[in-house]
């Protein structure tokens, strides 16, 4: 998507981009996947040509967005929520530490979950369908690559 579809989508009573044309156009599984197209690129945006005055605006999205991937948690969402989130930091400019420090501490809050209640240490298996596992574990692989993670501690994604 360019910055002008994304500046004209409509918008929620809540204030965040309403993601369901765009999740039905790109075909795209949950409002999380359709999140990882506009989130993005908004913030690419605006830390490359906008001198991040749009920030405030994407910061008050994330938060919202973060209200519903928390209240309507599942594998899926989850795994697509921490893959938008991951796309998302790595567009913002960590010389605004409080805006980057939220959206990294709010990456690694919904990884910490999904292993919490998909991951089964005694059998090293995920409780999720192989697309999120993928989804999921892509995200962590990227984030230890771009030391946002520690690898270390993130093995079950490591294979």
């Amino acid at each position: 998507m360019t910055i002008q579809e994304i500046k004209a989508l409509p918008r929620t009573e809540e204030g965040i981009f309403d993601l369901k044309k765009v999740q039905a156009d790109a075909g795209r599984r949950n409002i999380y996947q359709a999140a990882d197209l506009v989130y993005p690129t908004y913030a690419a945006y605006e830390t490359t040509e906008n001198k991040k005055e749009g920030y405030p605006d994407i910061m008050a999205q994330m938060r919202v967005l973060k209200k519903h991937a928390e209240s309507e948690f599942t594998a899926e969402n989850g795994a697509d929520y921490t893959a938008a989130l991951l796309h998302t930091v790595e567009q913002i400019s960590p010389e605004i530490y409080e805006n980057y420090r939220e959206l990294l501490d709010n990456f690694r809050g919904a990884v910490k979950r999904m292993l919490e209640q998909y991951y089964d240490a005694k059998t090293k298996t995920f409780a999720m369908d192989e697309t999120s596992e993928k989804v999921f574990c892509g995200a962590v692989q990227k984030a230890c690559g771009e030391y946002l993670l520690l690898a270390e501690k993130y093995q079950e994604c490591m294979r």
